[in-house]
């Protein structure tokens, strides 16, 4: 707002004031200044609000009409090589111990046993790729950080991950960047949000990728997977500056955070895999991100048909969504959709009966409906936020608004579909913040 020549102050709480420091510094705003609030705006009464909005007014002044030291306005992206450093201890084992601890405290782990990133152990990671060490991949939200080749084989030797990872996470830093702001909310949010990976095509099944049971669970068939997903957290900590309390605000939190990767169970399912779907060759490996915000079991051994199925599908999916009715809504960057993880007993009673991915869509998205009183309920206090063609809803009763149901989903092309799993009839449902997105895998050793 500043560079467009309109003075503007931001208002932060106070527990936020370390995050919007951090959030200015990546953009390069060295000199940044707020007005601090003590409390959340949020879920506030209006009177409290405005008497905490007034009390602010002598610093919102100040900072619209006195000058910032100037900073240049460039963002803070550089490319930083890796910082050797050197642990000595009575053996091994106990250097191992005191890495860990250092670590932790300069909040470069997330909190389990992490793998010491040697000299030698990097540079056996990077056999998994011909690009150079220091090629920049991209640039990470949300703290702007140069993810170098290096600098991602570093974050997967602390995760456990081999060489043959190493292309797969150069995806999905690819993948990452390429969901646009909806990578921030992901990242910074005051909500759970965690990035879910799916892993398609031939790579999958060469490295053992597990896509069948336990794909999202611990143990030895998951072992690349959970690799995987840690990597991807530790990679948003340290390349992205993603760091719980200074940029990642998440109010309570979720194991989810810590990683999820799983790989299509393509030979089991009854149709085209995810990746053709989107217009992927079907020898293409690729890496696909969703940035999931909940997660539901869906249980559902006894039916037989699509319809039973799906409106098992259907009615756990009907947790409130409704972004659409408000401004916040863009149709070229969705800020919701849909992941049907879909077991492959309840895919194939779909497809028995020619039922398409297409079909199941439009189906579960006609079910997936809940009382416009329970979809309003969390933008009746925001008049202004929603849009015009959904004003209406504001002037019902609470009569009309209970007996009127609307879909969670705006479109049936918001619903995503993964087959995953192993036998019995399990699948599970996924809230997303954003769209998802999908890189290819490239170089693979």
């Amino acid at each position: 707002m500043e560079k467009a020549g309109k003075p503007s102050v931001a208002i932060a709480a106070a527990s936020f004031e370390r995050d919007a420091m951090n959030s200015a510094r990546a953009f390069g705003l060295r000199q940044f200044r707020c007005a601090l609030v003590p409390e959340v705006l949020t879920a506030l009464p209006p009177e409290k609000i405005e008497q905490l909005l007034t009390d602010a007014i002598g610093r919102i002044v100040e900072v619209l009409t006195t000058e910032p030291k100037k900073d240049g306005g460039k963002t803070l992206a550089k490319v930083r090589p890796a910082q050797r450093m050197r642990i000595e201890a009575s053996d091994s084992y106990a250097a191992f111990e005191q890495m860990n601890r250092q670590f932790l405290e300069q909040e470069w782990g997330d909190g389990l046993p992490l793998i010491p990133p040697t000299r030698d152990k990097v540079d056996q990671m990077l056999t998994g790729t011909t690009r150079n060490p220091d090629d920049v991949i991209t640039v990470l939200a949300p703290g702007n950080g140069m993810a170098t080749v290096e600098m991602i084989a570093i974050n997967a030797v602390m995760a456990g991950c081999e060489p043959v990872h190493l292309p797969i996470l150069i995806a999905a830093c690819e993948a990452y960047t390429a969901m646009g702001d909806g990578v921030r909310t992901m990242a910074t949010s005051t909500g759970a949000h965690a990035p879910l990976m799916v892993i398609n095509g031939p790579i999958a099944e060469q490295i053992g990728i597990n896509s069948k049971r336990c794909a999202l669970g611990p143990g030895l068939q998951s072992r690349h997977n959970i690799v995987l997903g840690r990597a991807l957290r530790l990679i948003m900590i340290n390349i992205g500056n993603c760091r719980p309390g200074h940029m990642d605000m998440d109010t309570i939190g979720s194991a989810r955070k810590f990683g999820m990767c799983v790989a299509e169970n393509e030979a089991e399912s009854p149709w085209a895999p995810y990746h053709v779907e989107k217009g992927f060759d079907k020898d293409a490996s690729t890496v696909t991100l969703f940035s999931n915000r909940n997660e539901i079991d869906v249980a559902d051994l006894e039916n037989i048909t699509p319809e039973g199925v799906l409106n098992s599908l259907a009615t756990y999916s009907a947790v409130p969504g409704g972004e659409y009715l408000t401004h916040r809504h863009s149709d070229a960057n969705r800020d919701y959709a849909h992941l049907l993880m879909i077991c492959p007993e309840h895919a194939h009673i779909c497809a028995r009966h020619g039922w398409s991915k297409t079909a199941v869509r439009q189906y579960v998205y006609q079910r997936c409906r809940i009382s416009a009183k329970r979809l309003v309920n969390k933008c009746r206090n925001i008049p202004d936020m929603v849009r015009p063609q959904w004003q209406w809803l504001l002037k019902c009763s609470e009569r009309e608004l209970d007996q009127l149901t609307l879909p969670i989903m705006e479109n049936a092309s918001d619903i995503e579909i993964v087959v995953v799993g192993g036998p019995a009839g399990k699948s599970m449902t996924y809230g997303c913040n954003t769209s998802p997105s999908t890189a290819v895998i490239k170089d693979r050793t």
